[in-house]
């Protein structure tokens, strides 16, 4: 899995976590395509984790700085990423949900990237207003 021009959301820095996203899907793909032992995928999938977390908190938190109104929806499917990779955690791999993993994280970056974080970027890029806290008034 590689990045496409076609997953630029022109944030760049959601872009560029993005991109370190994908890195992290393919070191899956190719420890499990080489056949790695599990301790190596399982080095790979908490590295994912670790990233993907950092990354839906940086979202999240623009999200609630601009005043995203579909916030909520974005966030359930950030969760359901992690309890999808918690499942296959638990669970010793073998071959059908290696491919189950791969097929997940290739499915779900490439619609989440290029549906929901899209109508989400497009809400920032329109010129919408920070919503403000009163803290400094």
């Amino acid at each position: 899995m590689h990045w496409k021009n076609e997953y630029s959301l022109g944030i760049l820095e959601i872009d560029n976590q993005h991109k370190s996203l994908i890195r992290c899907f393919a070191s899956i793909e190719e420890s499990i395509k080489a056949g790695h032992t599990w301790s190596s995928t399982h080095f790979n999938i908490v590295s994912l984790k670790e990233v993907a977390r950092f990354h839906f908190s940086c979202e999240e938190a623009l999200m609630r700085l601009f005043g995203y109104p579909d916030i909520g929806e974005h966030s359930s499917q950030h969760e359901h990423f992690f309890t999808f990779l918690a499942e296959i955690e638990n669970n010793s791999l073998h071959k059908s949900t290696e491919m189950k993993l791969v097929e997940f994280l290739r499915t779900w970056l490439t619609t989440h990237i290029t549906g929901d974080d899209r109508v989400f970027a497009r809400h920032i890029l329109s010129g919408a207003s920070i919503v403000a806290t009163g803290v400094l008034d």
